[in-house]
């Protein structure tokens, strides 16, 4: 799904669909007919009325957990090849390369994010320690694409792209002591412009904030959903 910039409409929009869980004392509920889904792992997917892609053991329970231990995050890139782009080239839909750095600055900053939301959940206490009442939650952004390419000929600082970065928000709830894989969560985002060249930097802060406090609105919204 495509969103606008600044994420605005993704916030609201989640955050209506969690306090309509609250309110409501909705279950989980699981995919029937052409929408049920079993993975290689055997995770069911969820009704996709309740929520967004998510796929769960049928006998999830996240009542039963008071901790949270944060995997280390987890970014990957799509292959692009490098080529020469031009002002006169530039295509609002292009996918380009991205380089060694950026590769690293967005890494880094997905990792400090992700814990800085996490810090704020108020439903788990934030654990250093695995345990029977521990939950394992790992973040990651996959098959990360940008729409900056890394030098544009005949460029100034006001040379615009059509959008900054696409990944997929992807979400795994694991048991700390067995390992087992307990849940898992898919988003697509687009962050859609246009944006001036020089703007894109500094916006990559708010836009691994924005993903990251995603993900910890679809944690919340599982616990809702499974809790006996």
């Amino acid at each position: 799904m495509k969103h606008t910039r600044l994420l605005i409409n993704l916030s609201v929009a989640t955050g209506f669909a969690l306090l309509w869980h609250v309110e409501s004392g909705a279950q989980l509920a699981f995919a029937t007919g052409a929408d049920a889904q079993v993975t290689a792992d055997g995770l069911h997917r969820v009704d996709p009325s309740q929520m967004d892609p998510a796929w769960v053991r049928e006998d999830l329970d996240l009542s039963r957990y008071n901790r949270v231990f944060f995997m280390p995050t987890a970014v990957v890139f799509r292959d692009v090849a490098e080529r020469n782009v031009s002002v006169r080239s530039l295509d609002a839909n292009d996918v380009f390369f991205v380089t060694d750095a950026r590769k690293r600055r967005l890494r880094n900053t997905f990792g400090e994010r992700f814990r800085e939301a996490a810090e704020v959940i108020e439903s788990f206490e934030v654990s250093e320690d695995v345990g029977r009442d521990v939950l394992m939650i790992g973040g990651l952004l996959t098959d990360v694409t940008s729409g900056v390419p890394p030098e544009i000929r005949g460029a100034s600082s006001q040379s615009s792209v059509g959008w900054a970065w696409e990944a997929n928000i992807i979400m795994e709830l694991r048991d700390s002591m067995s390992n087992e894989v307990l849940a898992r969560t898919v988003n697509r985002e687009r962050i859609e412009g246009p944006f001036d060249v020089a703007e894109v930097g500094p916006l990559s802060g708010r836009i691994t904030t924005e993903w990251s406090n995603l993900l910890m609105r679809r944690l919340e919204e599982l616990r809702e959903l499974s809790s006996e």
